[in-house]
């Protein structure tokens, strides 16, 4: 059975964020690729929701996965609820010690 994506408010932000960033030096077409290629990380997601790399032993629901080499996506599974929540899309070109995704 697939898990339910929920977004949240900071996960809209983000992906807008980054598309806006992307923008700058892509073209419209690569920025629809990366949209695509977004949509579909999610639908592989909603059935393989452990696929991203658990990023510490304190919250191990908390995983990590590259959507493009420049973008990855921090989400949450809830197996409970059988639902991903998605909490970041994070530029790798920015700072770590910034990120905060709880």
């Amino acid at each position: 059975m697939a898990y339910e994506i929920s977004w949240t408010h900071r996960a809209w932000k983000t992906y807008e964020a980054n598309i806006n960033y992307l923008g700058i030096a892509w073209s419209d077409i690569e920025i629809k690729k990366f949209v695509t290629t977004v949509d579909k990380k999610l639908i592989n997601l909603s059935i393989h929701p452990h696929i991203g790399t658990a990023r510490n032993k304190k919250y191990p629901n908390i995983r990590l996965t590259l959507v493009h080499k420049r973008i990855a996506l921090i989400y949450r599974v809830k197996p409970v609820k059988k639902e991903i929540q998605l909490l970041v899309f994070w530029n790798t070109y920015q700072n770590p010690l910034k990120l905060k995704y709880l």
